[in-house]
């Protein structure tokens, strides 16, 4: 269940859709793995910024918990 008004869920889903895409044609011009390293630095140095020491912590505790959580973007594997 979402705590946003329907107004914030499209923006979200906005925002979603144009840096997914974005991150689509990154990695088709550079390699996937730089792609996702400037995202990650960039995402963790924003969630550095706007969260207090102790939601950040809260935050990167909670991705290390999620870790199998996540799904590979396509099929194959590079490693």
């Amino acid at each position: 269940m979402s705590d946003l008004s329907a107004e914030e869920e499209q923006i979200v889903d906005e925002a979603h859709d144009i840096i997914w895409s974005s991150a689509l044609k990154w990695c088709s011009d550079y390699d996937s793995m730089i792609v996702a390293a400037n995202m990650l630095n960039g995402a963790l140095r924003i969630y550095k910024t706007e969260l207090s020491d102790r939601e950040y912590r809260a935050f990167c505790e909670t991705m290390l918990t999620l870790v199998d959580e996540v799904h590979p973007v396509h099929s194959g594997v590079k490693h």
